[in-house]
């Protein structure tokens, strides 16, 4: 449980590196210019963020959290939930969400950034090439490989990711069932308040380390 969650994590890592590229860019392209950037950067000041994670936390929320369509992971996550929230819950959880996925993607990015390979795959472009599917193999050091496919959509111009399939498993469909269930049993602020709290991760790491 506990590799399987890091592989999720890992995978937002990666999904998290989309440029802000014109549509004329292929979303491959987009993913891959922008790992690479951001893996020299993590070269060139490995050890300042190292010892100042809150540093690099603020280097990847400014530079990477915008690839991200935050507003539209919240609604899929949400679901049935988004349309009962009010507009300041839905601004709430989008920021949780957001700044729960950039503890995860700094931790796992500081400790594998020079460990990963990826080999990319042909684009699969969806309807009227607004939505396409960027599937790639994640390999370690280790020699074990992850299948990993970006789904990503244009919005304003800017190939943004909106789900992510670890193994065929859907990040959004994973959190919105967990999310959903904590919802349904405690209400959405409270939930809320755990995601601000970074209970969510800690949980989840608790829950792999049994297993």
């Amino acid at each position: 449980m506990l590799k399987k969650f890091l592989t999720l994590i890992l995978g937002f890592g990666l999904a998290a590196q989309v440029a802000a590229a014109p549509a004329a860019t292929t979303p491959d392209t987009a993913l891959k210019g922008t790992t690479e950037q951001l893996q020299k950067l993590i070269q060139a000041n490995y050890k300042a963020y190292r010892a100042d994670l809150p540093k690099f936390y603020k280097a990847v929320d400014e530079v990477v959290v915008p690839r991200f369509d935050v507003p539209y992971i919240a609604q899929l996550v949400l679901a049935s939930n988004y349309k009962a929230a009010t507009a300041d819950q839905r601004s709430r959880f989008a920021a949780a969400f957001k700044n729960m996925m950039v503890r995860a993607y700094a931790n796992a990015m500081l400790d594998n950034y020079n460990s990963i390979q990826i080999d990319w795959l042909p684009v699969r472009l969806g309807e009227n090439d607004k939505t396409a599917l960027v599937n790639t193999t994640m390999k370690s050091d280790s020699g074990k490989a992850y299948a990993i496919g970006f789904r990503v959509r244009n919005v304003d111009n800017d190939w943004k990711v909106f789900d992510i399939a670890v193994e065929n498993i859907s990040l959004i469909t994973n959190f919105r069932t967990q999310l959903n269930a904590e919802i349904k049993k405690n209400g959405l602020d409270s939930v809320i308040e755990r995601m601000e709290k970074g209970d969510f991760i800690e949980a989840a790491k608790k829950n792999g380390g049994a297993s």
